[in-house]
């Protein structure tokens, strides 16, 4: 089910350019995976959780490809941001699926961006911004890495 969502995805981000960033990385999964942790890190985020999706789809008995979620975020963001407004908290922390492909590893996140716009409040912008240049940064370093 998962993976059928993963794809819905990857196919509308074609469509509407803006919702996803998306890179293809030439390593394999677990060089990959290790890239884009220490590039989370290197921009000053705290990595919160790992969630190895790929191992609830195996126990189910869905053959899959090594397909994780990492969660991030600055913790300071995580505790002040809910009080601009509440409804930030569905979108927190930032996350970052990360799947291989043969040779290849994907990674994938919601554009920052495109959530900003569903928060209107001008103080919440600049976080919008930041995560946004901030992605963009982490999907080149692990991109570039795979060169």
């Amino acid at each position: 089910m998962l993976g059928v969502l993963l794809l819905a995805a990857l196919s509308i981000s074609t469509a509407r350019a803006g919702a996803l960033l998306m890179a293809r990385v030439d390593l394999p999964f677990p060089e990959a995976m290790a890239q884009l942790q220490d590039s989370i890190v290197s921009h000053g985020y705290t990595i919160s959780r790992i969630q190895r999706v790929d191992a609830g789809l195996r126990a189910n008995s869905y053959p899959t490809a090594a397909y994780q979620v990492v969660f991030f975020a600055k913790p300071a963001e995580m505790r002040s941001l809910p009080s601009l407004d509440p409804q930030i908290a569905a979108y927190l922390p930032l996350q970052i699926v990360i799947f291989a492909e043969r040779s290849h590893t994907l990674i994938l996140a919601a554009n920052p961006r495109r959530i900003a716009t569903f928060f209107p409040k001008r103080a919440m912008q600049a976080y919008f911004a930041a995560w946004a240049r901030d992605m963009h940064a982490i999907f080149r370093d692990v991109h570039r890495s795979g060169q």
